[in-house]
């Protein structure tokens, strides 16, 4: 299931091909179920690929694509709390992907980059593998391995738990955010 739209963050792609994704094919969060980031305009990372990005009218914040693509649309992300009783909150990003007519959600965490060097909050993203669950946690957890590099998440708030009891202390971590 790896897409290369508009090359959203060109490590968005190269990450999905070099670790197990979380996706589904339809949105688990709604539009109106999605919170807005502390501010209306952020700047969004994932690893060196940073764009600028203003909250829609929905609630979503919009990806424009490049100038030389500029005929795309801009990638939706919308972002529900994930732990928020931390010194940096963590967030659940779900980002559409599309590739022509075929679109997918993608799952990623985020948080404010630490040392980050602009006046606008920068978040970035990690992408949590999923090809460490054994079949058990798949199952309590709501997720099914489709493929060596993909997994499809069926419950959102089942989901939700698992990231948190896998890798919540590891979220205050520097190298949960650094390592591919």
């Amino acid at each position: 299931m790896i897409m290369a739209p508009f090359r959203i963050f060109t490590a968005l792609a190269s990450l999905m091909a070099l670790s197990a994704c979380f996706y589904s094919e339809v949105p688990l969060i709604p539009p109106g179920e999605q919170v807005t980031l502390p501010y209306d305009g952020v700047v969004l990372c994932l690893a060196d690929d940073c764009r600028n990005v203003m909250v829609g009218g929905d609630g979503a914040y919009e990806i424009p694509p490049p100038p030389d693509e500029a005929d795309e649309k801009p990638l939706q992300v919308r972002f529900q709390a994930l732990m928020t009783n931390v010194n940096n909150p963590v967030y659940l990003a779900e980002v559409e992907m599309r590739d022509d007519e075929a679109v997918s959600f993608h799952y990623l965490v985020a948080h404010i980059r630490e040392g980050a060097a602009t006046h606008v909050p920068t978040y970035e993203f990690a992408m949590p593998a999923c090809n460490d669950a054994d079949e058990d946690t798949q199952r309590e957890s709501s997720f099914e391995r489709v493929d060596a590099y993909s997994c499809r998440v069926k419950d959102l708030a089942a989901f939700k738990d698992y990231l948190i009891a896998e890798h919540g202390a590891d979220f205050g971590t520097e190298a949960f955010w650094t390592e591919d």
